[in-house]
């Protein structure tokens, strides 16, 4: 077999222009050999099959058969950044590699017969929208007018086959490419196979979330160029694409200086007891603050365990409450994710958009404007939702079953559990979801000094909930005694204490003829 040249380009820029002389192929394996079988004057991309070489070198060997009809005529290219890979995969093919625009012969634009022109890849623009909302609408609109749409990984499987009776007609069918974009950063495989499946589908109408088009157009040069709002596809969708408000979310990082000391002196008050936890959690929520604006931690975590009912939820609540008064605050309880099939409840089922739940995770993120999520009993849960949290924990975003992007850049994720001892946490807990956790306390159940100042704490908020009844009461300390006048030393859960409390409150004030 005789040796030749590979040809390198620089960048985008360089490949276009390489673009505007002649047609540029991608490799596709068999669909290459018969197109050299043919004319071997063609153009010839391969670097997506060399990211692939990376990963899956048992493929060099059908990379040289499917090459083997290559001649002089043949111009091989491959982006500057993979040459010495692309020399060291394929050195039955090729002797040296050199820059394509130093040719001494840049040659005449190759003719191909229309035969290929399946194969030819069209550059198209990417649809864009902004957000979930945006998809939203955009499924609601293509359900309706049965078009479908759908991720990569559902268009190569499942769905292939109605993808293909799209391809062939003049109908619309979309693929979003939002959540592939993410994963292509980390797996540089999912270029080859994308580029395959364009090659397959020219007539696919792309879709992605607004930011990430800079990704796809990075990745996929051959097949991708300049981005448009989707109602240029779909003009009945004339709101969506274009620069939309975007919701805001109120976090702990916004906090600085006296917003943030009066922030943590209102949650110290009002969370009773368990002072090492208030102590460490003011120490470490400081630090991440100043990491987060510096991009060295992206989510806050806090993973706590002890007796039903004694502060564990609470915390949440008053760091919810304490960004937002009044505020909704995201809340999943996991002991309703002890199935096997748990992630799906929680992002939605990944069997393509026709037919697909969404997820309780995304819906309630969605819904809150803190950056604060309860993940309640979380002990309860599966492998596979553990495993969803650890990679949570270390991007601070995830992307649902529907492609949607969500980021959780500044929030602060509390976990809390009825595990009762270090040793079970230990147990139950997989080890290398324990090390993402920022902060592990077990709360313990109060102690009867603890009990009365958190009687003290409920009068409080009494006072102020109910003025215009208390405003007739001297409150004064020998009715304060007749109001906390039970026995809340047996009591271990705050929350049985707090029922008991408001009981005897409504009882007072029918007492002294107060109504409401």
């Amino acid at each position: 077999m005789d040796l030749y040249i590979l040809y390198t380009y620089c960048g985008i820029n360089e490949l276009r222009r390489i673009q505007d002389e002649r047609d540029v192929f991608p490799f596709a394996f068999e669909k290459t050999k018969a197109m050299l079988d043919y004319d071997p004057d063609v153009c010839i991309d391969i670097t997506a099959l060399v990211y692939l070489l990376q990963t899956y070198k048992h493929n060099i060997v059908a990379v040289q058969a499917n090459l083997q009809e290559m001649t002089e005529n043949t111009v091989v290219i491959v982006d500057e950044i993979l040459a010495e890979s692309a020399l060291k995969f394929l050195p039955f093919l090729f002797y040296e590699c050199k820059e394509y625009y130093e040719k001494t012969d840049k040659g005449e634009e190759a003719e191909v017969s229309g035969v290929f022109d399946t194969c030819h890849c069209f550059r198209r623009p990417i649809y864009k929208y902004n957000s979930f909302s945006d998809l939203d609408e955009i499924i609601r609109y293509t359900t309706t007018n049965n078009i479908p749409v759908s991720t990569f990984a559902s268009a190569n499987g499942e769905l292939r086959g109605e993808f293909e009776q799209f391809n062939k007609s003049e109908k619309i069918a979309l693929l979003d490419l939002t959540s592939l974009s993410y994963a292509v950063e980390d797996n540089k495989n999912y270029i080859y196979f994308l580029e395959l499946f364009l090659t397959s589908f020219p007539n696919i109408s792309i879709i992605a979330q607004t930011s990430q088009v800079d990704v796809l157009l990075k990745y996929f040069p051959l097949f991708f160029e300049g981005q448009e709002p989707i109602h240029k596809l779909l003009p009945e969708l004339s709101n969506i694409g274009e620069e939309t408000e975007i919701n805001q979310v109120t976090k702990v990082t916004s906090l600085s200086g006296n917003r943030f000391a009066s922030f943590i002196e209102d949650f110290n008050h009002n969370l009773i007891g368990h002072e090492y936890f208030k102590k460490q959690m003011q120490h470490l929520l400081t630090n991440f603050i100043s990491l987060n604006k510096v991009k060295e931690q992206k989510v806050f975590s806090i993973f706590l365990f002890g007796a039903s009912g004694i502060g564990k939820t609470e915390v949440a609540r008053l760091l919810a409450n304490g960004l937002q008064e009044g505020s909704y605050l995201a809340k999943i309880n996991f002991q309703n994710y002890s199935s096997q099939d748990a992630i799906n409840s929680l992002i939605g089922s990944p069997a393509g958009y026709v037919g697909c739940n969404h997820g309780e995770l995304s819906e309630k993120i969605q819904k809150s404007k803190v950056g604060v999520l309860l993940c309640d009993e979380f002990e309860k849960t599966t492998r596979p939702v553990f495993s969803f949290f650890l990679e949570l924990l270390e991007e601070g975003h995830f992307t649902d079953s529907m492609a949607r992007e969500y980021d959780m850049d500044g929030y602060v994720i509390v976990f809390t559990s009825n595990i009762r001892t270090e040793a079970e946490y230990k147990k139950t807990i997989p080890p290398e979801l324990q090390t993402r956790f920022d902060l592990v306390c077990e709360f313990e159940e109060p102690k009867v000094v603890e009990k009365t100042l958190f009687l003290d704490l409920l009068l409080e908020k009494a006072q102020a909930k109910y003025p215009d009844q208390f405003s007739s009461i001297q409150m004064t300390e020998n009715n304060k005694r007749k109001l906390y006048a039970f026995d809340y030393s047996g009591l271990s859960a705050l929350r049985d204490i707090k029922r008991v409390f408001n009981n005897r409150l409504m009882d007072f004030f029918s007492e002294n003829g107060i109504d409401f």
